[in-house]
C-alpha cells in the first residue's frame, strides 16, 4: 500500500508537548538515511502530518483527520502525563487500531511513565512498549530530551523505509563516528600547519583541505534541501509558510558564509538566489508584497551578475525570475508595472539557444493574466491564445497541465466580464478537465486552490445563464473546500478565494430576490476583505473590499433601507477612489459604473449618471456593468430607445442577466424612481 504520509503526530496542544513535537517533527522529515541504507534501494522520509490547531473534544473525527490517519504509514503518539485527559489523542488510536495498524504505533514518551501517561486505548496495545521511544530527561531539558529523539526515532524511521533498526542505528553511529573523525583531522591540520615542516604534516595538511572541500559540498547539499526539499514539503502543510520563511531566512545567513570560503562560487551564488526566490513566494504567500520584492530583487541581481559573467546556467534562472516578479507585482494590484516584468522575463527566455516551450507559454499566460486585471484585453486575448497554441506543442504531464488550466482559467475570465458567457463556460469546462488530471497526478494545495477559483467563477457564470440550480451545486463544492484551505489564516490567497466565492454566492441570491440570504454571504466576504486589505494594504485587496461595501449597499437598497444603502455606496466608493491611482482601466470602469449608479439611485441627478456611465464606457466598451447603468441612466433622461436597446442586448447575454435587469428595475420603481410604463419595458424585455 503506498501512503500519503509516512507519519502522523498525535499529541496535545500543551507547551512542552508541542515543542516536542514540532522539533521531531521537523527532525523526521528532514532525515537523510546513510548512504549504505539507501543503496538497498530504502526511500528518504517524504512528509509527516501535524495539526497545527488545538482541535475540539469531541469523538467524532474531521474529514482531514480521518484521512490522513486511513493514509498513513506509522502513528506516533506523544505521551505525556496530559495525554490521557484527551479524548481526541484517543480517538486517533483507536482510528488507527480500527484500520489494522496496531502494529505501527510509536510512543514518544515524553514525561510520566506508561502508566500515567499512554491514553487509555493504546494501553490495550499489547506490544505498545516494546516499541516506545523514551526521550525522558530530568527537569525537562527540551535540548537533551531532542538529543536523545534522534536515536530514539531510529526505531520510527526503520519501519517507514523498511529497513532492520539495528542496521540503520549501525550506519547512523558510523556517519556520526566519521564526522567526527573529519572535525578531529581539521583540528589536527590546523595544529600542525602551525607546528609542522615534516613532509608527513604538509601530507595531512592537504587532507585537511580535501576534506574542507567536502564539508562545502556537504554544506550546500544540507543547504540544497533546506532551500527545495524541506519547504516544499512544507507547503501542503497550513500553516506553515511562517515557517518556511524562518527556515529560509537563517538559510541566507549560512549561504553567505559559504560564498565568503566557497571554491565553487557560482554554484553558492545560484543556491543563494534560489534561497531569496522561495523567500519571495513565502513572502507573497503571507501578504507582505514589498519583502517579497526585495528578495526577488535579489535574486535576480545575482542571475544577472552571473549571467553576464558567462555562466549558462543562470540565464534560464534569470527569465523566470523576472516572471517571478511580475506575478508579485501582479498580486500586489502593480498591473503596469507586472506587464514589464513579463515582458522583460518573455524577451529573457526568447533569447535562450533553446527557450523551454512550457516556459514560454507559462509567461504568456500570467502575462495575460495581468493584462485582464488591468484592462488591456487586446492584450490579455492574444497572449492567451498564444499560450494555448505553444501548450498543445508540450506532451501532457503536471507542469502543463496546470499551465494549460491556468490559461483556460484566465481566457474564460477575460470571456466572462464582457458577458460572453458562452465562451467562459466552455473555457471552464476545459479548465476542470485539466484540473482533475492535473490532481491526480498532483493533490496539492495549492492545485487545489486554484481548482476551487475555477469553480467559483463557473458558478458566477451559470448564474449570469440563468443555470441557478447548476450554479448553486457548483457554489456549494466550491465553498465547501475554500473553507477547508482558509483555515489556514497566513496564506491570504485561500482568504481571498473564499471572500471571492462568498460574495459570487451572494450575488446569485440578490439576483433571485433572496436578499436577506446574500446579506448573510456579503458580511461574511466583507469581513475577509476588510482583514486582508488591512492586513496587505495593497491597491488591488482595498478595490475587493470597496466593491463588497458596494454590493452590499446595493443589496440594502433592494431590502428598502435607504440610508445603510446611501452608507454603504460612500464608504465603498471612497474606498475604491483611494485606490484607483494604482489601478488599471477594468477597475476604473467598474468605478466609475457604480459611482453613476449612486447618483442615479440616491443623488437623483440623472445627467451626472449618464456623464459618468459614458467616462467608464470609454474604458471598457465591453464591460457589461458599465452598459447596464448606462442603460438605466439613458431610461431615466428620456433616451428610451437607447435604454431599451442596450437592455435588450444585455438580457439576451443569459438568464440570470435579465434576471438582474427585472429585480433591479422593480427595486428602483419601489424606491420611488419612475422610468414611465415600466409594464410595457418589461414585456418588451421579456421579462
Amino acid at each position: 500500500m503506498e501512503f500519503q504520509y509516512d507519519a502522523f503526530f498525535s499529541y496535545r496542544h500543551r507547551s512542552l508537548d508541542g515543542e516536542i513535537t514540532q522539533r521531531t517533527f521537523n527532525m523526521l522529515e528532514s532525515y537523510r538515511l546513510p548512504a549504505a541504507i539507501r543503496e538497498q534501494g530504502c526511500p528518504e522520509i517524504r512528509r509527516a502530518f501535524r495539526d497545527t490547531e488545538e482541535l475540539p473534544v469531541s469523538r467524532i473525527l474531521t474529514d482531514t483527520i480521518d484521512k490522513a490517519l486511513h493514509s498513513t504509514n506509522c502513528l506516533i503518539v506523544v505521551c505525556s502525563t496530559d495525554t490521557p485527559t484527551s479524548e481526541w489523542i484517543d480517538r486517533e488510536v483507536q482510528t488507527f487500531i480500527e484500520i489494522g495498524r496496531a502494529d505501527h504505533i510509536y510512543p514518544l514518551l515524553i514525561t510520566g511513565d506508561p502508566e500515567h501517561s499512554f491514553p487509555p486505548s493504546l494501553k490495550l496495545v499489547p506490544d505498545a512498549q516494546d516499541r516506545m521511544m523514551d526521550i525522558r530527561v530530568p527537569g525537562n531539558d527540551v535540548k537533551k530530551m531532542m538529543a536523545r529523539a534522534e536515536t530514539e526515532l531510529l526505531r520510527v524511521i526503520s519501519a517507514i523505509v523498511g529497513c532492520g533498526e539495528t542496521e540503520l542505528l549501525r550506519e547512523h553511529k558510523l556517519r556520526k563516528n566519521r564526522r567526527f573523525a573529519v572535525r578531529a583531522i581539521g583540528a589536527a591540520a590546523a595544529f600542525a600547519a602551525v607546528a609542522g615542516v615534516s613532509l608527513g604534516l604538509m601530507h595531512l595538511a592537504q587532507d585537511y583541505r580535501d576534506q574542507a572541500k567536502q564539508r562545502e559540498q556537504a554544506s550546500m547539499r544540507i543547504l540544497s534541501e533546506l532551500t527545495y526539499t524541506l519547504p516544499d514539503h512544507l507547503t501542503n502543510i497550513p500553516g506553515a509558510y511562517g515557517r518556511i520563511a524562518h527556515i529560509l531566512q537563517r538559510n541566507t545567513e549560512d549561504i553567505e558564509d559559504i560564498l565568503r570560503l566557497s571554491q565553487n562560487r557560482e554554484s553558492a551564488e545560484m543556491e543563494a538566489a534560489a534561497n531569496y526566490e522561495k523567500l519571495a513566494t513565502a513572502g507573497g504567500v503571507l501578504g507582505d508584497f514589498d519583502a517579497a520584492l526585495q528578495h526577488e530583487d535579489h535574486a535576480i541581481a545575482i542571475y544577472q551578475q552571473l549571467s553576464d559573467s558567462g555562466y549558462m546556467p543562470s540565464r534560464e534562472q534569470l527569465a523566470s525570475a523576472w516572471n517571478n516578479r511580475g506575478s508579485i507585482l501582479s498580486a500586489a494590484g502593480r498591473y503596469t508595472e507586472a506587464a514589464a516584468a513579463y515582458e522583460e522575463a518573455i524577451t529573457q527566455q526568447d533569447a535562450l539557444s533553446e527557450p523551454n516551450v512550457l516556459r514560454q507559454a507559462q509567461m504568456l499566460f500570467n502575462a495575460g493574466a495581468n493584462a485582464v486585471s488591468s484592462g488591456d484585453e487586446a492584450r490579455a486575448a492574444a497572449a492567451f491564445e498564444e499560450s494555448l497554441r505553444l501548450l498543445d506543442k508540450v506532451p501532457e504531464n503536471a507542469d502543463q497541465l496546470e499551465a494549460s488550466a491556468k490559461a483556460h482559467y484566465n481566457y474564460a475570465l477575460l470571456h466572462y466580464r464582457n458577458g460572453r458567457y458562452t465562451e467562459a463556460e466552455e473555457l471552464l469546462s476545459s479548465a476542470a478537465e485539466d484540473y482533475d488530471r492535473l490532481l491526480a497526478r498532483v493533490d496539492s494545495l495549492q492545485n487545489r486552490g486554484s481548482y476551487i477559483q475555477a469553480l467559483s467563477l463557473r458558478a458566477a457564470c451559470l448564474t449570469d445563464m440563468g443555470c441557478f440550480e447548476e450554479a448553486d451545486s457548483c457554489y456549494e463544492q466550491a465553498i465547501a473546500a475554500a473553507e477547508v484551505l482558509a483555515s489556514d489564516g497566513e496564506n491570504t490567497e485561500y482568504s481571498r478565494n473564499l471572500s471571492q466565492l462568498y460574495n459570487n454566492r451572494a450575488l446569485a441570491a440578490n439576483i433571485r430576490g433572496a436578499y436577506e440570504e446574500a446579506e448573510i454571504f456579503y458580511a461574511k466576504a466583507e469581513a475577509i476583505l476588510q482583514s486582508i486589505s488591512e492586513k496587505t494594504g495593497t491597491a488591488a485587496d482595498q478595490a475587493s473590499y470597496a466593491l463588497i461595501l458596494l454590493n452590499r449597499g446595493e443589496n440594502a437598497f433592494k431590502l428598502g433601507e435607504q440610508p445603510r444603502s446611501r452608507a454603504g455606496f460612500e464608504a465603498g466608493l471612497a474606498a475604491y477612489q483611494r485606490a484607483l491611482p494604482e489601478l488599471g482601466d477594468f477597475d476604473r470602469a467598474q468605478y466609475a459604473a457604480w459611482k453613476s449608479y449612486y447618483e442615479l439611485i440616491h443623488m437623483r441627478d440623472y445627467t451626472a449618471a449618464l456623464e459618468t456611465a459614458l467616462a467608464g464606457l470609454e474604458l471598457q466598451p465591453n464591460n457589461v456593468q458599465v452598459n447596464l447603468n448606462l442603460a438605466y441612466a439613458c431610461l431615466y433622461c428620456g433616451y428610451r430607445e437607447d435604454a431599451e436597446n442596450l437592455l435588450s442586448q444585455l438580457a439576451a447575454l443569459g438568464g440570470g442577466m435579465a434576471e438582474t435587469i427585472r429585480v433591479d428595475l422593480e427595486a428602483q420603481q419601489r424606491a420611488g424612481m419612475d422610468p414611465g410604463r415600466l409594464d410595457e419595458l418589461m414585456a418588451k424585455l421579456g421579462l
